[in-house]
This record gives C-alpha cells, structure tokens and sequence, in this order.
C-alpha cells in the first residue's frame, strides 16, 4: 500500500518549462516603446542573468518580490543608460506577464497525468515563483486538478522554500503529516532538501528528466511506482 497519499509539486522548470517567461520577455523588448530600439539580445541575457547581489538580497529577504522584480529590470535598462522610475518598471512588468500568459500552452501529457493521479491522491502546488501561479494554472487548463485554495505561492503566504514554514502551511491545510507527503520539483535545495528537513519524501525531477518536458513523464511514474 502506498504511504503517501498528498503529492505537492513545484511548477516553474517541473509542470511548466521556462519558454512561456523567455517568449513573453522577447514579445515585450521588441514592442514596449522603452526597448523597442534597444538590441534585444542583450537586454534578454541581462534579465536572465540576474546578479548574484540582487538575488542574495531577495534571497535573504532584504528585498521584497516587488522590488526584485523592478531592480531586474532597472538593472537591464541600466546597461543602455537608460533612466527609469517605478511607475516604468511596474507597467512594463505587468505588459510582460500579460504577453508571457499566451505563451503558456497546454500540454495534454501533463493534464492527463495529473488527472490520473488525482483519482488517488490529493495534489497541490508550492511555489517560489514570481508571478501569479494561480493565472498560470489556469492557462495550463489546470483549474481542475488545482484550485486556488491549493496552490501555496511564496509571495502570498510570507515564506519561500526551503523555509520549513512553506511547506508546513500546506501539510497544515491538508491535514497530513510529513510522511503521508512526497514532494516533486526539479530544485535539490528547495524541493528535495527543503522538503526532507521537516520530514517529506521527495522525487527531484532535474532539468535532463523534468516531466514538463516532450516524452519525459515515464521516469516520474516510475518513481511513484517504485514509493508505493
């Protein structure tokens, strides 16, 4: 018999794999009338490669998810010499989310499977991300499998993983114990090692067998498999 019947994933780079944020990031450089005229390569490589300064600070939370995500994009626009202000920095980062939310496509490998699993377990969404998961789901046409009420987004509950307390609120919330859980992301220190601290097996899905990828759902069955 299985001891686990509440599954928690991770969801950027495990359920939904990065193109939605790069095709998004590209569709706004090239049309927002701030970066239309700059060279649009750069100005990518620049908020993809994100300082480790800045993201000490956010790790540490010496900043706040909102200031992170203006000084990402101040720090790109420096590099042209560009001046900006907050206003700036928070219109063009709604316009990329609005353009990064039709690059999201719907992968049937993905819904079926989880659909699948949802006849047996309880499933839920932990998540460090950015940006609204609960839009995201929704375009993934995953509403069904997880309502809102079941995705734990960092941003909203106050902790980001490997915090023991983000993963806590969603045992919490379920009313399981660490060990009726197991977790599955592709980060080792936030969805293996962060889950394993307070006592949550874990299924690390890297980036060479992530299941959001084209035919890469089998090694994750097997490992489900493999736990029962």
């Amino acid at each position: 018999m299985n001891k686990h019947s509440l599954l928690l994933f991770d969801l950027d780079n495990t359920l939904l794999n990065s193109s939605w944020f790069n095709e998004g990031l590209i569709k706004t450089i090239k049309n927002h009338p701030k970066t239309k005229n700059l060279d649009e390569v750069t100005f990518v490589e620049r908020m993809l490669n994100v300082p480790q300064s800045l993201l000490d600070k956010f790790i540490s939370r010496e900043i706040t998810p909102l200031e992170f995500r203006r000084a990402r994009w101040n720090q790109s626009f420096a590099h042209f010499s560009v001046l900006t202000h907050s206003e700036l920095l928070d219109e063009i980062d709604e316009l990329f989310f609005k353009n990064s939310l039709k690059f999201i496509a719907v992968n049937t490998k993905i819904t079926d499977f989880l659909a699948e699993l949802k006849v047996d377990y309880q499933l839920g969404i932990v998540t460090n991300g950015l940006y609204d998961a609960r839009l995201k789901i929704k375009e993934m046409q995953l509403s069904n499998v997880f309502p809102d009420e079941t995705i734990f987004d960092a941003e909203q509950i106050g902790f980001r993983k490997p915090d023991p307390e983000i993963y806590l609120h969603a045992l919490e919330y379920f009313g399981k114990k660490p060990k009726e859980a197991l977790f599955i992301g592709d980060s080792w220190s936030h969805d293996v090692a962060g889950p394993m601290e307070v006592g949550i097996d874990a299924i690390w899905v890297n980036e060479n067998r992530g299941i959001a990828k084209h035919l890469t759902i089998i090694p994750l069955q097997l490992s489900l498999m493999y736990l029962k």
